[in-house]
């Protein structure tokens, strides 16, 4: 019985222990309503246009985002411009980011709300890092994970659907408090291709495409007259034709974007074994492109394109014969404006020389195909007609000598006088049937007078009668014979 008291003191020991260190864990986590003053932003004071340098760190990936030359820029893709919109609309919301609630929470539980340092054993979050001119840190967060319903972290949610979802556990470097905000801050992000200003050239217009592949056997050029007229092959040989099916002109290159971009140090060993491409528009720009697809390393083929874009434009507008001063100046002032939107649009794609871009199989797949592979199918040739002969089928009967093999039609009998031989072991004849085919109906026959019983049978004549003293009468006319 003694045994049976003891164990049971122990096990309620136990349990109280276990208990005790729940709460103490929870206390943590909760906040303390006398120790945390709140303030309304979670920067007070911060000063948009002093940062120029933004540092995004996680365990396994980094970005920097700086300012050269007064163009902010992504470090780690070779200064490639940064999307301008996505940087402001990341700056504006640490600026006016607002505090929803704090938290004191012990050193030890940081990595239950995922607001450890990157690199830490457990709980990393992301590290973001604003510095001046100067490279000095002006501000800094550590963002964590969603704060869930019993007041801790659900990094497992976030992570499944792509972020996340409700407040947010943010550590500020130097302060006790961990706070919590609405915001996600969605745009901090630590993928280098994310941050990429994604504008690109844009074909508009296209006359002319010229293809020079490896081979000149599958080199190719098609154009058209207009730019709403069909493209059609250029120096197409006999029965060569362009299949609008099997290549795409018209949108070709036409609000195009890209995926990632490389660095121009990689240019040549990226885009040895190009195909070479000639763009004309008809607003005289001519863009030169290289293309080349690279079998991928488990992640699928990739495509790269690199260009550059020249541009004749007129620089004035032709004389128009008898035009009237008013319409002279209203077409003058829209040529103008023309002029500068075609200027600008060159100004602005020559940024885009130089670089490798890798883009999608569909952005280049036209320019990729051999001329072989753009040609329409041949169309089926025609059948000679069947040789005029005694043996020929008559038209809409079958062919009775492929029906039976070995079989040959008799030949028709030559005519008077034919020195023609005799076929050698003629085969008997193939008779046919014919649809029968109504007689015209018989003429009636005439019923004539039976002739007299001593008439003659053939001219039906009455013999003369036997002489006599008395002279003979004239013999009467025979009367005409009946028809």
């Amino acid at each position: 019985m003694k045994k049976i008291v003891i164990l049971l003191v122990l096990l309620v020991a136990i349990v109280g222990t276990a208990y005790f260190q729940s709460n103490k864990r929870n206390s943590r986590l909760n906040r303390s309503v006398m120790n945390v003053k709140l303030r309304e932003l979670l920067f007070p004071e911060f000063d948009i246009n002093g940062i120029k340098k933004i540092r995004i760190k996680e365990d396994k990936s980094e970005t920097t985002l700086a300012v050269q030359n007064d163009t902010w820029v992504v470090l780690e893709r070779a200064g490639y411009p940064v999307e301008k919109e996505k940087l402001q609309t990341a700056l504006l919301s640490l600026k006016y980011e607002k505090v929803k609630d704090g938290r004191r929470i012990g050193k030890d539980s940081w990595g239950k709300v995922g607001v450890n340092a990157p690199g830490s054993a457990s709980g990393g979050g992301t590290l973001v890092e604003l510095f001046d001119d100067k490279d000095k840190l002006m501000h800094s967060l550590v963002l964590g994970g969603q704060v869930n319903s019993s007041g801790g972290s659900n990094n497992d949610q976030m992570q499944m659907f792509g972020g996340p979802k409700g407040p947010r556990f943010v550590r500020v470097p130097g302060e006790e408090t961990i706070w919590e905000i609405n915001d996600q801050l969605p745009d901090l992000v630590t993928k280098p291709d994310a941050w990429l200003a994604k504008g690109f050239f844009d074909v508009q217009r296209l006359k002319s495409v010229e293809v020079t592949a490896a081979k000149p056997a599958d080199s190719w050029k098609a154009s058209r007259a207009d730019d709403k007229a069909d493209f059609t092959l250029d120096g197409a040989g006999p029965g060569e034709s362009l299949d609008a099916g099997k290549v795409s002109l018209g949108s070709l290159l036409s609000s195009s974007t890209f995926n990632d971009v490389l660095s121009k140090d990689k240019a040549a060993a990226t885009m040895k074994d190009a195909v070479k491409a000639k763009l004309v528009t008809f607003d005289g720009f001519t863009y030169n492109i290289q293309t080349v697809k690279q079998a991928g390393q488990g992640e699928g083929d990739k495509y790269y394109l690199t260009m550059s874009v020249t541009a004749d434009l007129p620089k004035e507008r032709a004389a128009v014969k008898d035009e009237k001063p008013e319409d002279k100046k209203k077409n003058d002032e829209a040529f103008a404006e023309e002029k500068k939107k075609l200027e600008e649009k060159l100004a602005n794609e020559k940024r885009f020389e130089g670089w490798v871009y890798e883009v999608t199989e569909y952005t280049v797949s036209s320019l990729l195909k051999k001329k072989s592979e753009i040609l329409a199918a041949p169309s089926p040739a025609k059948q000679p007609p069947p040789a005029a002969d005694g043996n020929a089928s008559p038209s809409g009967l079958p062919d009775i000598k492929k029906m039976i093999p070995g079989l040959n039609m008799v030949q028709p009998p030559a005519g008077p006088g034919s020195s023609a031989a005799p076929a050698a072991n003629p085969s008997p004849p193939i008779s046919t049937t014919t649809p029968a085919v109504p007689l015209p109906a018989a003429p009636k026959p005439e019923i004539k007078p039976a002739p007299a019983p001593d008439a003659n049978p053939v001219t039906g004549e009455k013999p003369a009668p036997p002489a006599t003293d008395k002279p003979a009468e004239p013999a009467k006319p025979a009367a005409d014979a009946p028809k």
